[in-house]
């Protein structure tokens, strides 16, 4: 049965990275700024240092997802519950990515505790019900933030920018030599220091410029790279936490080895992002694909019911066959 559970981990970790991984650099991609294969690398590498950083500082998030807060330790200790979790969580996730469908791990991992929960425990026991309670406000009230924040910061950048054409580029010039006709001494010849300017993007691009740094494209690669180190530290924790209790492994060793199976997860298979380009299409409302939207809505609906089916019907069978 321990053998099962790393299994099913490995399922969850790898369904997790094929469904998400692109999700922080679809933009990238999109914008013609990366390949799809650049897009997939810096993706890679940095949900990989997140998922690292979760060693120190994922805690807190393990706890709340390995079973121990929402039932008693004689039954979140079972290794048929915390198999069930995983697998029936990695199958949702895998299932989703498998039919392109933008789903949260996190919803899968909740449906599934919940689900298992109520089939070990029962569906009187009132610490599932408040727990599944808290995860869904949580992750509504995230994705509407989400949306909020993009349209904030959308509007302040176009307000700020300006029409097209203005300033968005910083270019660093050669240093280029001055001849002093004078008495020849050691300073006969001074080189005068590279030129900086900060002017359009047209502009800046003249062929002769050591150092060119798009403003704009330097930050949209600088925040595809935190939105995927913040999915490797907010993810990985989730998906190792019921390693803990079911393994006898350190836990360095656990977060490394779904980080590893999130990293080959992510390279073989991606989706698209959705919630915050969906805010930016709220500024251009006759862009905005409203069918995606109430596509989006129904999958993150159905997740939490479809992984609790998954897992409840999932104990049962595991329970079972360890008797």
């Amino acid at each position: 049965m321990k053998l099962l559970l790393i299994l099913a981990v490995g399922l969850l970790s790898f369904a997790n990275g094929a469904n998400d991984n692109f999700k922080g650099v679809a933009t990238l991609w999109g914008a013609g700024l990366a390949t799809l294969r650049q897009a997939l690398a810096w993706a890679t590498n940095f949900t990989i240092l997140g998922s690292l950083a979760a060693i120190w500082l994922g805690s807190g998030l393990a706890a709340k997802f390995n079973g121990t807060t929402l039932l008693p330790q004689n039954i979140s200790s079972q290794l048929p519950f915390l198999t069930a979790v995983a697998l029936s969580a990695g199958a949702t996730v895998l299932l989703a990515a498998r039919l392109a469908l933008p789903i949260s791990t996190t919803h899968s991992i909740a449906g599934a505790l919940v689900g298992a929960g109520v089939s070990a425990a029962g569906s009187s026991y009132a610490l599932v019900a408040d727990w599944a309670k808290g995860i869904i406000l949580a992750l509504l009230f995230s994705s509407l933030i989400a949306s909020a924040l993009t349209v904030s910061i959308q509007a302040l950048a176009i307000k700020f920018r300006g029409p097209s054409g203005t300033r968005d580029c910083i270019c660093i010039g050669e240093s280029k030599p001055l001849a002093i006709a004078a008495v020849p001494t050691m300073f006969s010849s001074l080189a005068v220091p590279a030129s900086m300017c900060w002017a359009p993007a047209g502009e800046c691009d003249t062929g002769e410029e050591i150092v060119r740094l798009d403003i704009v494209k330097g930050i949209h690669w600088l925040s595809s790279a935190a939105i995927s180190f913040a999915r490797g530290l907010n993810d990985t924790p989730k998906i190792a936490a019921v390693l803990f209790v079911g393994t006898a492994a350190a836990v360095k060793l656990d977060y490394l080895f779904a980080a590893l199976a999130i990293a080959a997860g992510g390279l073989l298979a991606t989706h698209l992002k959705s919630g915050s380009i969906f805010g930016i299409g709220l500024l251009r409302r006759h862009e905005a694909d409203w069918s995606k939207v109430r596509e989006i809505l129904l999958s993150w609906v159905a997740t939490l019911p479809l992984a609790a089916i998954l897992a409840l019907a999932s104990y049962q069978l595991l329970a079972r066959w360890r008797l």
